[in-house]
């Protein structure tokens, strides 16, 4: 009997390993396209960061506020939208996901191809954290039109 505790056990982990994957993925493809699919999948604790040494960084953002204000300084700084923002790589067990993502989009100052890592970490089968980790410099150059200087 122990066996098949352990074979049921191990098996109920993989099935949330996967379908917290699907659904990180699906707050990914919708969270552009139809904010309220992946508005849904939140927590009502909901916390996120967008983390790195840039303008975007240091702010935490709630369920409400990720929505009304860090997506509208999206919008903003990317006013044509992304042309591709697809998840290339996922790894996630019971409690957290990470997903490899490739974007292409015109920034406020040229091209911004940029490769994401979104760190999601769920309670209750919703996402409780999310971590969004990308280039600082591209950030900085291609959507605050900073430059690079060398320094002597």
């Amino acid at each position: 009997m122990l066996l098949g505790s352990f074979t049921y056990a191990a098996h109920n982990e993989k099935s949330k390993s996967v379908q917290n994957i699907a659904t990180a993925t699906r707050f990914i493809e919708n969270v552009l396209t139809d904010p309220s699919v992946s508005r849904n999948l939140l927590h009502e604790d909901f916390d996120f960061e967008f983390m790195g040494i840039s303008q975007l960084s240091d702010t935490a953002y709630d369920k409400q506020t990720y929505f009304s204000e860090w997506m509208v300084t999206v919008g903003e700084l990317i006013p044509d939208g992304f042309r591709k923002l697809d998840v290339v790589d996922a790894i996630g067990d019971e409690n957290a996901v990470a997903l490899m993502v490739h974007g292409d989009a015109d920034g406020v100052n040229g091209l911004y191809a940029n490769k994401y890592v979104f760190v999601f970490k769920f309670s209750e089968g919703a996402i409780i954290s999310l971590r969004e980790y990308t280039s600082d410099l591209l950030v900085e150059t291609r959507l605050y039109k900073q430059k690079l200087v060398a320094e002597d």
